[in-house]
């Protein structure tokens, strides 16, 4: 028995046991061994397989972009741990009985070795690259939100992303986004900056984008998401983007033209009866939709070329909205069609008390105020849209489309009538009535005026006739408009001069901007047969006028805007006195402070852009004050500010400064949680 191979680890030569016989008396000693092996697989091998199972579980799972498995990342990490400690002691155990069993070749004890490897080696990769892989970071999506998913792309269109889900990530890793640099055209130029997770990019053509948002975090660190977007189609354009009964639909195919190709003619279809509803070569158009539903629009293009593309697209109108409160849209002029450049005045007229308005020209230009003049330079069809807040926040929303055409030429336009017309003035003393008609040689042209100061307007078809019983200085328009849709704007100057046996003066300026600084002059003033011993002027704007004379030439400072009724009273040395008024516009301060917020509120540190290029007028000064104890001077248009202290209200403040030394102001809540 002496040459018997010892066992290592209980491994024993296969062959041992046949070529010299078992003694029974080893067969208890054997079974002994058996039963070792059994308690050793039930008690080793079976939560060993256990273990690998569980840790192929969490590599499935982990890392989790829901956070929902993150809970088991901290058992997972322990239990590797514990059982690569396990492993490693057990693998020094074998190693060791291996080694000092003497009596065994070298390829018993190779095998020993082998079959310890392969036992111990999966649980010992587990154990390294478990703790590890559960603790990576998941990958960062960058998500379509709108359109919803399905929803066939076509451009022109509006697309949302969103990086809700990665900044939750992020958040569950104790990082915050301090500010998102979004390039929605992957050029590596910066299109739109936010704190928002979402953004809003607009494309017009079809074609593949490369989307990029830069994440810049609270630590210093940055993520950049990516995405690929490709929109196989492109039609015709149309805003609003969700047409409603009633309201005008501004509709273009400037992004399906090319520069280098002309155009012959364009056929518009709204009703899907197959027959053109607009020809013409504009590249814009206009359309009213009078029922809501589902509509067919088809446009025609065709080319000098001879060649021709057609486009459809169905279109859902929809019911309007009710307004929160009743307001309207005025213009002065009321006839929203001119060539350029065409001057219109606009103002909301509503009985709410108003918070703010901010108006959108269609041409890039958004202002804000409640009554604002603009300048419409091209040729186009511009959908003007007015934003009145009220006080409580609420919005009302309201349009009004503006069409700057060809300029119409008329060389042989004459009148006729009352009064003549020299260089399109007319002069009169007062009362005047004024009755003109508009003759010319040129056929299919309609006239029609615009009276908007006259005291009486008795008609404005062909044929003006009017009244002005106030002396002043006075614009009638007349608007001619030929077959092509060409308009002609002729502003007819009517002077209205007061009686010569009456008082006169004159005002520099004759309106302006508060505070405005204006000098009367009445010393061409005269009386037949008396001499003038003083005046008394009543400038309009105090509750108790000015009693005492005073000389012909005074100046007088308009603090506040309004229109003014100043009054010049003359005393004649016999007692008489004679009166005269005229009236003088002084407008508000063109300098009007406002900001827009990213948010108002939200969980402390709270990070905030404030955009003041909403501000009308050209600031000298900025001043920033966040209700926190900091202040900023920053003249640039678009700052950031971060509020630490939760559960708290802020007012934050703009105080805008021009180089005449006007003030305005602008406040916003901001809270946070």
């Amino acid at each position: 028995m002496a040459d018997d191979p010892v066992p290592v680890d209980g491994i024993t030569s296969s062959n041992v046991s046949s070529e010299k016989g078992s003694p029974s008396s080893d067969a208890p000693e054997q079974t002994l061994v058996s039963r070792m092996k059994f308690v050793v697989i039930i008690f080793v091998g079976i939560p060993y397989i256990l273990y690998i199972i569980w840790s192929m579980f969490l590599l499935t799972v982990l890392p989790d972009a829901t956070g929902t498995w993150d809970y088991l990342i901290p058992f997972g990490k322990l239990l590797s741990m514990v059982v690569g400690g396990v492993l490693a002691l057990l693998a020094l155990l074998v190693i060791t009985r291996i080694g000092k069993a003497g009596k065994v070749s070298d390829a018993v004890r190779l095998g020993g070795v082998v079959r310890m490897v392969l036992f111990l080696v999966p649980g010992a990769l587990m154990s390294m690259l478990v703790p590890y892989m559960i603790t990576q970071e998941p990958i960062l999506k960058l998500q379509i939100v709108l359109p919803e998913p399905g929803t066939e792309l076509v451009a022109p269109l509006s697309v949302t992303f969103s990086t809700e889900e990665a900044l939750g990530i992020l958040r569950r890793r104790g990082m915050k986004a301090v500010s998102l640099r979004w390039d929605f055209d992957g050029d590596g130029e910066v299109n739109e900056e936010t704190v928002t997770p979402t953004a809003t990019a607009y494309f017009d053509r079809q074609g593949g984008y490369n989307i990029v948002v830069d994440i810049l975090l609270n630590n210093g660190d940055t993520r950049t998401l990516r995405r690929r977007l490709v929109i196989p189609n492109a039609v015709f354009s149309h805003n609003p983007v969700l047409p409603i009964v009633d309201d005008p639909v501004q509709f273009s195919i400037a992004h399906l033209v090319p520069e280098d190709v002309k155009l012959r003619e364009v056929q518009w279809d709204f009703d899907a009866d197959g027959i053109p509803d607009y020809t013409g070569t504009d590249l814009s158009v206009v359309h009213t939709f009078l029922r809501t539903g589902p509509q067919e629009v088809t446009v025609v293009i065709l080319f000098d070329n001879q060649t021709q593309q057609t486009f459809y697209r169905t279109l859902d109108i929809g019911a309007p909205a009710p307004l929160p409160f009743p307001v309207t849209i005025d213009t002065t002029p009321s006839f929203l069609e001119g060539p350029p450049p065409f001057q219109i005045v606009f103002s909301v007229n509503t009985e709410e008390p108003l918070q703010e308005v901010v108006w959108d020209f269609a041409d890039g230009t958004r202002e804000v105020g409640d009554r604002l003049g603009h300048t419409f330079d091209a040729r186009g069809t511009y959908q003007v849209r007015a934003e009145a807040r009220n006080l409580d926040g609420e919005i009302a929303r309201v349009t009004k489309v503006v069409r700057v055409v060809n300029s119409l030429k008329i060389p042989d336009l004459s009148f006729e009538g009352s009064h003549p017309v020299e260089n399109n003035r007319i002069t009169a003393q007062t009362p005047v009535v004024i009755s003109l008609t508009p003759k010319t040689s040129l056929p299919l042209v309609n006239f029609f005026w615009e009276a908007p100061n006259a005291s009486e307007v008795h008609s404005t078809d062909t044929k003006f006739s009017a009244t002005y019983r106030k002396d002043g200085t006075y614009t009638a328009v007349l608007v001619g408009q030929d077959a092509e849709g060409a308009v002609l704007r002729l502003p007819i100057t009517i002077e209205v001069q007061p009686k010569s046996d009456s008082v006169l003066f004159d005002m520099e300026p004759t309106q302006g901007v508060a505070p405005l600084s204006v000098q009367f002059d009445a010393s061409e003033s005269y009386i037949p047969n008396e001499e003038i011993t003083g005046f008394v002027w009543d400038f309009g704007d105090s509750k108790e006028p000015l009693q005492r004379l005073d000389s012909a030439k005074v100046k007088h400072l308009y603090k506040k805007p309004g229109n003014y009724t100043v009054t010049l009273t003359v005393y004649t040395t016999i007692g008489n006195s004679f009166s005269v008024s005229k009236t003088i516009l002084v407008r508000a301060p063109l300098l009007d402070a406002c900001f827009t917020v990213s948010r108002t509120e939200g969980e402390a540190p709270l990070g905030v852009r404030f955009d003041r290029s909403c501000t009308a007028g050209v600031p000298a000064k900025i001043l920033w004050d966040f209700d926190d104890g900091s202040q900023s001077e920053d003249i640039a248009e678009v700052v950031n500010h971060v509020f630490e202290e939760p559960r708290r209200a802020y007012t934050v403040r703009l105080r805008a400064e021009d180089a005449n030394g006007i003030i305005s102001t602008y406040e916003l809540p901001i809270r946070t949680k």
